[in-house]
Formats: structure tokens, C-alpha cells, sequence
């Protein structure tokens, strides 16, 4: 596993964004006009906090793999637990190529 990668949705942007570059010391890698994004190696997480037309909470939760080859054996792992813990659903994806930093207003 690279890294955890969590996604809230938040009810202010700009408090989110204050919040957690505070919390894990560092400015978010990217974002937009919805949402922003911390990618850190310790601990090892990627962050999103979003605007969303749903209550404030988790979004989903998810884990990150350096290639396409550790997705047969996390699923494997996954397989013999439950799927979706309580009601948050969660993904697996794999990320390989740098982050860019988008601008937008």
C-alpha cells in the first residue's frame, strides 16, 4: 500500500483548507474552486475535502498502490472483509504519475 487516502466533505472550503494544512503541515497539492488535496508521505495519506450537495462527514475511504499489480492482492484481502464498513464506502486505486497542481476560481 502507498498510501490511505480518505475524502471528506466539508461545509466550508476555506476552513477545510486551514484545518488540515494546519493538522498535517503542509498546503494542499491541488484543488479547485470545490475541493483540495494533500498528498503526504508521513503519515502516509492522501486527503481530499470537498463541497458537495450532502451533509458534512466521510465520503469515502480508500487505499492507494504504487501499480496495477498490488490490486489482486489487496482485493484478496478485502475479499474476506466486509466490503463497505457501516456506511462509508471505500475504493482502491493506483498512482503512479505525479499530481499536477490546477488553478481555478
Amino acid at each position: 500500500m502507498k498510501r490511505l487516502h480518505l475524502h471528506v466533505v466539508v461545509e466550508s472550503l476555506p476552513d477545510a483548507i486551514r484545518f488540515y494544512s494546519g493538522l498535517l503541515d503542509t498546503s494542499p497539492c491541488c484543488g479547485g474552486g470545490n475541493y483540495a488535496n494533500w498528498r503526504v508521505d508521513q503519515p502516509p495519506l492522501n486527503l481530499a475535502a470537498s463541497l458537495a450537495d450532502r451533509p458534512a462527514g466521510i465520503a469515502h475511504f480508500g487505499l492507494e498502490v504504487e501499480n496495477p499489480a498490488e490490486l489482486t492482492t489487496i482485493d484478496r484481502v478485502l475479499h474476506r472483509h466486509a466490503r463497505t464498513p457501516g456506511n462509508i464506502p471505500w475504493e482502491v486505486s493506483v498512482r503512479k504519475q505525479p499530481i499536477r497542481e490546477e488553478t481555478r476560481s
